[in-house]
C-alpha cells in the first residue's frame, strides 16, 4: 500500500494543521489507552473526550470572523479552542469538588462556573451548527429554551418554572445534560470503533472489500450494482455509517453502474440504500446501537444478534432488486481482473482484526475492550505484507482520520445530551409518553405507526443518534407501555431513525449519492425508499413476533426466516416491476401484498403469501412460454 513518507506527510501541512494532527493523535491515544487499561471516572473521561473533540473541530472547520483567503482558523476559532480546553480542564482538575463535595442545584455556583457553563453550552451549539445541518441546531436550541417557555404552554408541554442557573448546573456540572449517557457512550465505546474502521481502511480494508465484491459478483448479470451492494455490506461491518459508506464506495461504484447502463437515479439510489445498511449490519452497526445498549441495558453482543437477520433480509432485497433491474435492461457483467484468491493473498490477513473484534464482542468482552484490541491488532497485522504496511505517517493519518470521523458522534451525542437534559429536568418525557399512549388509544399498531412517523420526522432534522435518543426519552417508554418488549421497542425506533437517511424530504445518504451520480436528489431519494421498502415493513413484523430477531423455537424461526427471504424477493419484484416480462400495475400490487404476507411471522399469512407469489410466478412463466412460441413461429 502506497503511503507518504514522514517528510511528505508532515511537510505538506501548515502549522495550524500540525496542531490539529497533534490534538487528533492525543485524542486517539487517550481513547486506546483508557480502553485497554481502564477508563477514568465518568466526568473525567467524558470531559477529556469532549474537550479534545471540540478543539479538533474548531481547528479543522474554521468559520467565524475568518478573513477571506486566510489559511486556518480565525482568532475567534483559536479563542474557542482555548476556552474548550479551559472549560473541560476545570471539570477534570476539580473533579472531587464537582462530583462529591458540592450539592447539585443547592450549592451556589461561582461566577466563573456560571461563565464556563454558559460558554460550554454556546460552544456545543456552535459545534453542532458547524458539524451538521441547521435542523439539529434549531432542535437543540428549541429544547434548550423549552424549560423557560414551558410554564406558558398548555397540556403535556406545561412545566414548572426552572431557572437558568439550574439549567447551567445540570448541563455543565453533572452527569446529566451535555456530559450524560450519550456522550459517555461516545467517550468509551464508539470512538474505538471509528478509529478501528479508519485504521482498517487505511491499511487496505476498502480494497479488500471492494476487490472481493468485484471478484465474487462483478461478472454476474448487472455486476456493477451487485458490487456496490456487496461492498457496502462488507464495508458497513466496520464503518457503521451511511455517509462514510457513500463517500468511500460510492465514488467508485456509482460511476461504474452508470457506465454499465444503469440510469443515474438508480445508481445513486442503490448506493444510498446499500450504504444506509451499514448502520443496520453487525458487528459495528451505527453509533446509535451503542447508545441503545447503554440506555436499554441490553448487552451489545445481544443487540447485534437480534439485528443480524433483519440486516441480511435488507441486503437480500437490494441484491434481488439490482438483479431484476439488470435483467430488465439486459445488462452484462464486468470483466474482473483480480480473483478472490489474489485478493485474499494480498489483503486477506486484514480480516484477522475484524474476526478478532467479532469474537471478543460475542464472547462477552466490553465493546471498548473489543474495539481497542481491534485497533491494536490492525496496526500490528497490517505490517505483515507490503500491500497493507503503514509507516509512521500512515499510522498518524489513520488515527487522525479516525478522530475526525469520531467528531460526528462526539458532537451529536453532546448535543443530544442537551435535549435529554431538558426532557429530564422538566419531566417532559413522562408527560409525552402518557399523551402518546392516550392518542394511540391503547392499540399497538396505531402506536407503531405513530412511532414510525416521529422517528422519520426526527431523522429528517438530525443524525441517527440524537434522533434515536429523543425517542428513548419519549416514544420508547410509551411503546413498552403498549406491550412491546423493551429490546423490540428500542430496535423499532432505531430502524426508523436509520431509514430517515434514505427517506425524503432530507434523505441525507440519498442526496449525497445523488451528488456523486449527478442525478436529481428528490427522485433518487424516492427511488431509494422504494428499493429499501422491506426495511419499512420488517420492524412491524418483529414487533408482533420475534422469530425474525432469532428468538423462539428453532422450527418456527427457520420457517419464518425462510418465508421472509421469499418476501424480500417479492418486494424486489414489486419495486422493479419485471421478472420475465414487465408486470402490470395490479401485479405489482399483488407482489407487494405477497411480500407483506410472507414476511409476517404467521404460517397462515405465509401460506397465503406463497399462493399469491406462486400465481404471479406462474403467470410470468406462462407469458415467457407464449413469447417463445410466437418467436419460433
Amino acid at each position: 500500500m502506497e503511503t507518504k513518507s514522514w517528510r511528505e506527510y508532515w511537510g505538506s501541512k501548515t502549522w495550524q494543521q500540525r496542531v490539529a494532527t497533534a490534538v487528533a493523535t492525543v485524542l486517539a491515544v487517550f481513547q486506546i489507552y483508557t480502553a485497554l487499561f481502564g477508563a477514568f471516572d465518568a466526568l473525567i473521561q467524558r470531559g477529556i473526550h469532549l474537550g479534545l473533540g471540540l478543539m479538533l473541530l474548531f481547528l479543522i472547520r474554521p468559520g467565524l470572523l475568518r478573513r477571506r483567503g486566510a489559511p486556518g482558523p480565525s482568532w475567534l476559532d483559536w479563542l474557542i479552542v482555548v476556552f474548550a480546553a479551559v472549560a473541560t480542564g476545570y471539570l477534570v482538575a476539580n473533579y472531587d469538588w464537582v462530583m462529591e463535595e458540592r450539592f447539585p442545584f443547592i450549592t451556589k455556583l461561582a461566577w466563573y462556573e456560571k461563565a464556563l457553563g454558559i460558554g460550554t453550552i454556546i460552544v456545543v451549539l456552535e459545534a453542532t451548527r458547524r458539524m451538521f445541518n441547521k435542523g439539529l441546531f434549531f432542535v437543540v436550541l428549541g429544547f434548550l429554551l423549552y424549560p423557560f417557555l414551558g410554564p406558558y404552554l398548555m397540556g403535556p408541554f406545561h412545566t414548572s418554572p426552572i431557572t437558568w442557573i439550574d439549567l447551567v448546573d445540570f448541563n455543565y456540572l453533572s452527569l446529566g445534560g451535555i456530559f450524560g449517557i450519550p456522550l459517555g457512550v461516545s467517550a468509551t465505546e464508539i470512538a474505538l470503533f471509528v478509529i478501528f474502521g479508519a485504521v482498517l481502511l487505511h491499511s487496505g480494508g476498502a480494497l479488500l472489500f471492494s476487490n472481493l465484491a468485484t471478484a465474487l459478483t462483478g461478472s454476474l448479470t448487472g455486476g456493477p450494482a451487485k458490487v456496490a451492494v456487496v461492498a457496502s455490506a462488507l464495508l458497513g461491518t466496520i464503518t457503521g455509517s451511511g455517509a462514510a459508506n457513500v463517500a468511500t464506495t460510492g465514488v467508485v461504484t456509482i460511476p461504474m453502474m452508470k457506465r454499465a447502463g444503469y440510469r443515474a437515479e438508480f445508481a445513486g439510489a442503490v448506493e444510498a440504500v446499500a450504504s444506509t445498511g451499514g448502520q443496520l449490519m453487525p458487528p459495528v452497526m451505527g453509533a446509535a446501537a451503542f447508545v441503545m445498549s447503554a440506555f436499554s441495558g441490553i448487552p451489545y453482543s445481544t443487540i447485534i444478534y437480534y439485528a443480524l437477520f433483519p440486516a441480511i433480509l435488507y441486503f437480500l432485497s437490494i441484491f434481488t432488486t439490482v438483479d431484476l433491474e439488470a435483467r430488465r435492461l439486459r445488462l452484462a457483467g464486468l470483466a474482473t481482473e483480480a480473483t478472490p484468491l489474489q485478493t485474499l493473498r494480498d489483503y486477506g490477513h486484514m480480516l484477522i482484526p475484524l474476526g478478532l473484534l467479532i469474537y471478543m464482542l460475542v464472547s462477552g468482552y466490553t465493546p471498548s475492550m473489543a474495539g481497542a484490541v481491534g485497533v491494536v491488532s490492525a496496526l500490528v497485522i497490517c505490517q505483515l505484507r507490503t500491500t497493507t504496511r503503514l509507516n509512521l505517517a500512515g499510522v498518524l493519518a489513520a488515527l487522525e482520520d479516525g478522530c475526525k470521523g469520531m467528531l460526528i458522534v462526539t458532537i451529536s451525542t453532546a448535543a443530544a445530551g442537551i435535549i435529554v437534559g431538558s426532557v429530564d429536568i422538566t419531566g417532559l418525557g413522562n408527560r409525552l409518553g402518557t399523551a402518546f399512549v392516550s392518542l394511540a388509544g391503547g392499540h399497538l399498531l396505531v402506536g407503531l405507526f405513530m412511532a414510525m412517523i416521529i422517528a422519520l420526522v426526527l431523522g429528517a432534522g438530525m443524525p441517527t443518534t440524537p434522533a434515536y435518543i429523543v425517542q428513548v426519552a419519549t416514544v420508547i417508554p410509551a411503546l413498552i407501555t403498549l406491550g412491546l418488549p423493551p429490546h423490540v421497542a428500542h430496535l423499532f425506533a432505531f430502524y426508523f431513525s436509520c431509514l430517515s437517511l434514505i427517506s425524503p424530504p432530507v434523505a441525507a445518504a440519498a442526496f449525497t449519492a445523488a451528488a456523486i451520480a449527478g442525478s436529481d436528489g428528490w427522485k433518487t431519494g424516492w427511488l431509494a425508499t422504494r428499493i429499501g421498502l422491506v426495511a419499512f415493513v420488517v420492524p412491524f413484523m418483529f414487533a408482533y413476533e420475534q422469530s425474525l430477531l432469532m428468538e423462539g423455537p428453532v422450527g418456527t424461526m427457520i420457517l419464518d426466516m425462510s418465508t421472509a427471504c421469499l418476501g424480500a424477493g417479492a418486494f424486489a419484484l414489486a419495486g422493479v416491476g419485471f421478472l420475465f416480462r414487465p408486470l402490470q400495475w395490479f401485479e405489482r400490487v399483488l407482489a407487494f401484498i405477497a411480500g407483506v404476507l410472507l414476511i409476517a411471522p404467521s404460517k397462515y399469512y405465509s401460506l397465503a403469501g406463497l399462493a399469491v407469489l406462486a400465481a404471479l410466478l406462474g403467470a410470468q412463466y406462462h407469458s415467457r412460454l407464449q413469447a417463445k412460441k410466437i418467436a419460433q413461429t
